[in-house]
């Protein structure tokens, strides 16, 4: 589908992303200016994010190297799309752990754009829940980018404020 020359199913790799706020549940992903992706979120008011496994380097790699107005990442990855169920952008199958967002706020810095999102539906594989149905992450092996380099989460270390405990 495309609307004012844009098209709408794109995939980006993103490294700069984190949370905002619990109550609601808003998530930042942060965009270079002027980049093909920043447009389309701003046309349509809503992404995905979309968490992908270290299997899946190759395929996030190409995503980070290519342009979505040039080529369709769906079909360069063999990515299968996902229908959201609130929003009208595509999800990642292979994604254990896909969030629906909904714009709220587009805070602009000298090089890049900061989308900030209200989750408005998660979907996690059920492979990679707990009996409790809590996401379990060693069964997700997370894929993470971290100054050019790609790496997994590793191992647990310990949860919040565990040196407060007795």
């Amino acid at each position: 589908m495309e609307e004012n020359n844009i098209k709408k199913d794109n995939i980006i790799a993103i490294s700069w992303t984190g949370t905002c706020d619990s109550n609601p549940d808003l998530i930042n992903i942060n965009i270079g200016k002027g980049k093909y992706s920043g447009k389309i979120i701003k046309l349509s008011k809503e992404f995905g994010v979309c968490i992908p496994t270290s299997g899946y380097v190759k395929e996030i790699d190409i995503c980070g190297s290519t342009y979505g107005n040039k080529v369709d990442k769906f079909e360069l990855t063999k990515f299968s799309r996902f229908e959201a169920s609130s929003i009208n952008v595509p999800l990642i199958k292979e994604c254990p752990v896909n969030m629906e967002c909904v714009l709220e706020e587009v805070v602009p810095f000298e090089s890049h754009e900061m989308f900030i999102g209200r989750i408005v539906k998660t979907h996690v594989d059920e492979n990679c829940l707990d009996d409790k149905g809590k996401i379990d992450f060693n069964k997700i092996d997370i894929l993470a980018y971290v100054n050019d380099e790609y790496w997994t989460l590793g191992k647990k270390l310990g949860n919040l404020l565990f040196t407060r405990k007795k």
